[in-house]
């Protein structure tokens, strides 16, 4: 049997040739508030702020600090992105990472106590100060885990790690008015702290 196709020509301008529909373009999403819009979560305002600031009080963690370049690692700032991320983008709300140097030394005998929370873990412990040396002491005991989604992502992981480290290694500190500045066994970086206190 045999087939035998036809096709046909037909003009554009022919009134019957069908036109192309024409398909709208997606409308463009709302751009997000000014004060979110391009905000970085892992910048932080290291100027010197005036008043009167004491060792003791609390203090936001900002990040490892390269002493050569001056610039903060990159841990703590995908530590603060995958918190940020996985607890709802909340930009009023930042989570902060907070060491609380107490007076109170009642639990620590001849020392101080201190807490300091980050994003998954409470720390408790004592610390010493004579002049600009410092130590810390936290015993395995002291070191709670905070249940967090976070938590379980390797940037917290690895920062937590860290933190606890740099606080355990410390061996004295300086502050620059409303910074405070942690020295331990690395010496070509210091942990930095800005103050909460006004």
């Amino acid at each position: 049997m045999l087939f035998i196709a036809f096709t046909a020509c037909v003009s554009p301008a022919d009134p019957s040739y069908p036109e192309e529909p024409v398909i709208p373009a997606p409308p463009t999403p709302p751009s997000p508030p000014a004060q979110e819009s391009g905000r970085n979560i892992c910048v932080f305002d290291l100027s010197e702020k005036e008043g009167e600031f004491e060792l003791t009080g609390k203090w936001e963690f900002v990040g490892f600090q390269d002493m050569h370049s001056g610039r903060l690692d990159n841990l703590t700032c995908l530590a603060r992105i995958a918190e940020f991320t996985l607890t709802g983008e909340d930009y009023d709300n930042l989570f902060q990472v907070i060491l609380n140097l107490s007076q109170d030394g009642k639990q620590c005998s001849e020392s101080i106590y201190f807490d300091a929370i980050s994003f998954s873990s409470h720390l408790q412990g004592c610390y010493q100060v004579d002049e600009e040396v410092i130590t810390f002491v936290i015993p395995d005991s002291g070191i709670r885990t905070i249940p967090s989604f976070a938590g379980t992502t390797f940037p917290v992981q690895g920062f937590e790690i860290k933190f606890l480290e740099g606080l355990r290694s410390a061996k004295h500190f300086q502050m620059e008015n409303n910074k405070l500045f942690l020295y331990g066994e690395k010496e070509e970086e210091r942990m930095v702290f800005i103050s909460l206190d006004e």
